[in-house]
């Protein structure tokens, strides 16, 4: 958002694997230690869609809105599914194929009692628990694949012959959309559109135009894609397992 509003910023990254997002001077910003947070004329924002939300608002050219109703709803639809549906479920599968390998080589037993009972939110401290211990296993990985495929397949629905999600427009849905869909394809579960060719079009379409913004590592770090492939190719059998139940 920040790139196709041609602005300007200062980036900080977070280790959340480290367990930056915990630290003192970042919990007074954002008090559930997630990320992202904007800091903008000393105002404090958290959350991605009201973040991108505000950038729209305060910064409008070029617009990321439809002009017409119907589709902006669509947007609006879009970005709550893959708020409320797509975040979780994609957290929970990022996790159990990749993330819990590299939690354990992080850190002790001891340390990750500690790193789950400073996660705020219950409901997420618990998933990531289970999670954690159980991989493909947990009930929550089953459900978070078959949310997956009932949101993937309404994505592919509305691009319909569109350039874009919603029309003719880039606008906040690809925003929304973009980090999550390359994240499912990147930990196994490109199967999921494997015969809705839209959403490959779309997402090449996607790549091309975040490339030209010249950022370093939009997507990931090199290091980190290698370690996300090597757990995923571990994963495989358990990964198609899963999905031939689920789909």
């Amino acid at each position: 958002m920040l790139s196709e509003k041609q602005l300007q910023w200062q980036e900080i990254k977070l280790n959340l694997r480290k367990g930056d997002q915990f630290k003192p001077e970042y919990l007074k910003l954002n008090p559930k230690a997630v990320v992202p947070t904007l800091i903008h004329d000393d105002k404090v924002l958290r959350e991605s869609t009201v973040i991108i939300n505000y950038l729209e608002d305060v910064f409008n050219e070029p617009s990321l809105l439809p002009v017409v109703a119907y589709p902006r709803a669509m947007m609006n639809l879009l970005i709550k599914s893959f708020d409320e549906e797509v975040h979780p479920s994609v957290g929970i599968l990022s996790y159990a194929i990749v993330l819990r390998h590299q939690m354990n080589e992080l850190n002790s037993p001891e340390q990750m009692q500690e790193h789950f009972a400073r996660i705020v939110d219950p409901m997420r401290r618990q998933r990531q628990q289970n999670t954690h211990y159980e991989g493909l296993e947990a009930p929550a990985a089953a459900q978070a694949v078959s949310t997956l495929n009932k949101v993937i397949s309404l994505l592919h629905e509305l691009k319909g012959e569109n350039p874009w999600l919603c029309g003719d427009i880039f606008s906040l849905a690809d925003a929304s959309a973009a980090p999550y869909v390359m994240r499912i394809r990147n930990i196994g579960l490109g199967v999921l559109w494997d015969d809705k060719p839209g959403v490959d079009e779309w997402l090449e379409r996607v790549i091309e135009r975040i490339n030209t913004y010249e950022l370093e590592d939009p997507w990931g770090s090199d290091s980190f894609h290698a370690m996300v492939a090597e757990h995923v190719n571990r994963s495989q059998a358990e990964i198609e397992k899963l999905l031939k139940e689920r789909l």
